[in-house]
């Protein structure tokens, strides 16, 4: 009495052709860009016909090749730098000719474009003559880093505050080892990793415990007004914690969620601590896992900012309501409408709307001449950002609508979805929970537009750790994941009541596993590329079972066949 077929249709049906149904992974979300002139590719123009004249070329096929070697050279940065060094030469030369060609506004265009990749060839050049030994350098502290970031953003505080130091030392020899521009990058980064540093390990901890006492603030809108005020203290308290303990902007941004607190509340502070703390998770029980990434304070790439301080700071520093007035001027390719301070004939702070002549538009606060607070920037390919701003970037809490109909609601960090939030897909797939560089990372639930759903971990935009994924044609995975595929230990249920639960490999049986069939019978052992492969038992629901040795899912001739008695 053989399982052979039962078992391949489950299988096949659910280990492979479910897990092979898994969609492509999410695409990553794209980071907001500054507003600047949109560069446009233009094509090169045809070669003159065979026996034709030579002609000089006009000003606007002269403008179209130049331009067309302006974008091979922009988008060969990842290069080395002899061949970013030739192809901006390539374009120097073709938008010479174009000013030399070309009159009125089209000459002008060639003359920008021509200085600024002047510019540009100059600063290849220094790194050219600072030699590999630098550029190493500058790699080697990057990639640190980033590590640090990365390591910040899974709560690691002192591994994090460690690996900036780190990157901190390797800055300094880069700055040693460059000269110019460089040589400056690198001490400004220097200085950077070193802040990051400090606040990863001395003002993550509390400003994290403070914005958690902040949000529990938040959703006891409908408590009483004692248990309000009470929770509006331990929340001002902890920033005044942070405040103490961090450097640079997030030590700005916790004393201006702790006035904000204090405005709003109406009574004096009093230091007040929690009623009692959080029992430790006992020896062997697993602590629980958080909530939301938590906030980065002060490091470039931020998993989280804290919902009300950006607003909150620029209204702290927002100019008196008197000194405001209603204007419409230009400066040079920007037109300010609104109500704005002007200094020296320089739009400083205030509210309005900003218009480029490239065809982007701002509605919202400015702050010293920058973006900061809440705004709204519509870019002229129709993407926008909807939310809060600091030091002229879009981070915080905001909205992002991307020009190819995907959608971010959540935490925004320099433009990239970082944190907590929701993206809808234009393709008709979810996701929710947390991410990283704007691609899902941490925990979080992935539902496709075919029904299928996965919650668990996440890495890189794949299901990696433990998850459960519950396939469109019915069937249900629960355990470990690799790759966005089953790949460790895990249980297959299948809808006929078949299951599986063992070791897989790739979404594959492989190892040690057990399957049952609905009428009861039953197989436990050794698996190999799905199929029954190695030392087992097979019982029947009667009680009958064979032990040995099976080979491609059949049974060989080592084996024992026992009767129930």
């Amino acid at each position: 009495m053989r399982k052979n077929a039962a078992l391949h249709a489950c299988l096949l049906s659910g280990l492979l052709s479910g897990l092979l149904s898994l969609a492509a992974p999410p695409a990553q979300a794209q980071t907001a860009p500054e507003p600047a002139a949109p560069a446009t590719a233009a094509a090169s123009a045809p070669p003159a016909a065979a026996g034709a004249p030579e002609t000089q070329p006009s000003c606007s096929v002269l403008s179209a090749r130049a331009m067309s070697a302006d974008v091979q050279s922009s988008t060969a940065q990842a290069k080395d730098l002899d061949t970013q060094a030739r192809l901006l030469d390539e374009a120097l030369q073709l938008w010479t000719a174009a000013v030399a060609r070309c009159e009125g506004r089209a000459r002008e265009r060639a003359q920008r474009l021509l200085a600024d990749n002047q510019k540009q060839r100059a600063a290849i050049a220094e790194r050219q003559a600072a030699g590999s030994q630098c550029e190493s350098s500058f790699k080697d502290a990057g990639a640190l880093q980033d590590l640090a970031r990365q390591t910040l953003g899974e709560r690691r505080w002192g591994e994090a505050g460690a690996l900036f130091r780190k990157a901190e030392v390797l800055w300094d020899l880069a700055a040693e080892q460059c000269t110019g521009a460089r040589q400056e990058l690198a001490g400004r980064n220097r200085e950077k990793a070193e802040l990051d540093g400090h606040n990863a390990e001395f003002c993550a901890p509390p400003f994290e415990r403070a914005r958690e006492q902040t949000q529990k603030l938040r959703s006891a809108a409908a408590a009483a007004a004692p248990e309000k005020q009470r929770l509006s203290l331990l929340a001002e308290t902890a920033w005044r914690e942070a405040i103490a303990a961090c450097k640079g902007s997030p030590q700005e941004l916790a004393q201006g969620n702790a006035q904000a607190l204090a405005r709003e509340r109406g009574t004096p502070w009093v230091a007040t601590a929690p009623a009692a703390a959080p029992a430790a998770p006992r020896p062997g029980n697993a602590a629980p896992a958080a909530a939301a990434t938590p906030a980065l304070p002060g490091a470039a790439a931020a998993p989280t900012a804290v919902a009300t301080a950006p607003a909150q700071a620029a209204a702290a520093a927002a100019p008196p309501p008197a000194a405001l007035k209603e204007i419409d001027v230009r400066s040079g390719d920007t037109r300010y409408k609104g109500l704005f301070v002007r200094e020296e004939g320089q739009v400083v702070s205030g509210s309005g709307r900003v218009e480029w002549a490239n065809g982007d538009v701002y509605e919202g606060e400015l702050l010293r001449g920058k973006r900061q607070g809440q705004g709204e920037l519509i870019w002229a390919n129709g993407q926008r950002y909807q939310g809060e701003w600091v030091d002229d970037r879009p981070s915080g809490r905001g909205q992002l609508r991307f020009a190819n109909g995907d959608r971010f609601e959540g935490s925004v960090v320099d433009g990239v979805p970082e944190g907590e939030g929701r993206m809808d897909y234009a393709s008709g797939d979810s996701y929710q929970g947390q991410i990283r560089r704007g691609v899902p990372s941490g925990r979080g639930r992935y539902q496709w537009a075919n029904g299928q759903v996965y919650e668990g971990e996440w890495v890189d935009e794949k299901p990696q750790g433990r998850g459960l994924m519950r396939f469109a044609n019915g069937n249900r995975y629960e355990g470990s994941f690799q790759q966005g595929l089953p790949h460790g230990r895990g249980k297959m249920q299948f809808p006929s009541g078949g299951a599986y639960e063992g070791e897989l490999v790739q979404g594959v049986s492989e190892g040690q596993g057990s399957y049952s069939w609905p009428g009861g019978d039953r197989y436990s052992g050794a698996w190999r590329a799905g199929l029954k492969h190695g030392q087992g038992q097979f019982v029947w629901a009667n009680g009958d079972r064979w032990e040995g040795e099976f080979r491609d899912d059949e049974r060989t001739e080592n084996g024992t066949l026992k009767r129930k008695e």
